[in-house]
């Protein structure tokens, strides 16, 4: 006969075995997640398909699973944490729920752990079914299964592959967010995340054979996604920029390559963001509108100078932001070093009626309001430039 087990490993045990889900996942039993009932509370799009990177559990989120369970005590369940599988026809993957009828505190407790070790081990482990990866579909299954005010976090590359946001089409790269936005918008392709908490993480990050991203290329791809998000109602948008880099599992349905632009290499044309970093040649001295370099600056500068002069219908906008130190004020620094950059298009022959200039204070990482932090800073100083076509 087998020695009996200590008693906490009985209760623990028993915590896990009574959870109305599948939180038995945790264990080694092949036990199928369940999919429904789909409950309010949190939804989890998982990308866990080929060409992004394996989905990891950010440490983020843990407060939001402690607001489920709170929720599910409070009001005697009907809370959960649904997931999501982002790949080429997004469906419901698993729906977890939290036991909140244990008996004594020490129940509890250990119900709790296993309803947390059960999500984080079956949001990794979530795989994609079909092929191709489309995440804004993705969104909205969650933002349905996440109910009125609930919250959606998307865990992907963003890198999407079915129309009508493919990335395989270069021009999506360069293109002005706020118009690639709007055009989503007029055609009702926007999902609707009315009221809802977006989170972003692995955004931008991706695995082999997909090509890398370049830090600011994968900033402008969160900034996509947000200004999606925005647009579709969400009450607020959350990137974590944690990165992402662990490779796919093997076997996952295809999903095709997205041609990556040299980030070295200026896409000027109508209706195009450029972004240009603080570390690159459009570099300035700490807390002044003095260029690292005047040379450079003037050089990359000349690109954009010599375009809108080719071009006498186009208009150009420069925006600057700082990071987060000092005073976040449109009319500080961010504004000061805007209208620097825009005094050399117009040195350089541009008609000054033709480039504005305005400041946005502090960066949008991870929001506009954050506190300082070395993983963002970089990110919140630079200036985009907008090239425009009537």
């Amino acid at each position: 006969m087998p020695r009996s087990p200590r008693p906490t490993r009985i209760l623990l045990a028993t915590a896990v075995s009574v959870l109305a889900t599948c939180t038995s996942a945790c264990a080694d039993a092949p036990t199928p997640c369940p999919t429904e009932p789909v409950l309010s509370g949190v939804a989890i799009a998982v990308g866990g398909h080929s060409n992004s990177a394996r989905p990891t559990w950010p440490a983020q989120l843990d407060e939001e699973l402690d607001a489920v369970i709170a929720g599910t005590e409070r009001d005697s369940g009907g809370h959960g944490v649904t997931l999501v599988r982002v790949d080429g026809r997004p469906s419901v993957g698993c729906v977890v729920t939290f036991d909140y009828t244990s008996g004594n505190e020490q129940a509890r407790a250990a119900a709790r752990t296993a309803f947390i070790g059960a999500v984080r081990q079956r949001t990794v482990e979530l795989a994609a079914r079909q092929p191709e990866s489309n995440p804004l579909d993705a969104l909205s299954v969650a933002a349905a299964a996440a109910g009125p005010n609930g919250t959606v976090v998307l865990i992907d590359s963003g890198l999407q592959t079915v129309a009508p946001l493919d990335f395989r089409d270069p021009e999506l790269f360069a293109a002005d967010a706020d118009r690639v936005v709007s055009a989503l918008d007029r055609a009702g392709m926007l999902p609707d995340l009315q009221g809802k908490k977006i989170i972003l993480a692995g955004v931008g990050y991706t695995a082999e054979p997909q090509a890398a991203l370049s830090a600011y290329q994968r900033v402008h791809l969160i900034e996509l996604w947000g200004r999606i998000a925005s647009a579709a109602g969400a009450a607020s948008v959350q990137p974590i920029g944690t990165p992402s880099t662990e490779p796919a599992a093997a076997g996952l349905p295809s999903v095709s390559t997205v041609p990556i632009p040299d980030s070295g290499v200026l896409d000027l044309g109508c209706d195009t963001e450029s972004i240009l970093s603080d570390d690159g040649p459009v570099g300035f001295q700490p807390g002044s509108t003095d260029f690292v370099s005047d040379t450079a600056a003037r050089q990359r500068l000349a690109d954009f100078a010599t375009w809108l002069t080719h071009n006498p219908g186009a208009r150009g906008h420069v925006a600057g932001s700082i990071a987060h130190y000092g005073d976040n004020s449109s009319n500080g620094l961010s504004r000061d070093r805007a209208l620097r950059v825009r005094d050399v298009l117009v040195d350089a022959g541009v008609d000054p009626d033709r480039v504005t200039a305005a400041g946005i204070g502090w960066g949008p990482f991870p929001t506009d309001t954050a506190p300082p932090d070395p993983d963002s800073d970089p990110l919140n100083r630079r200036v985009i430039i907008t090239l425009s076509c009537p």
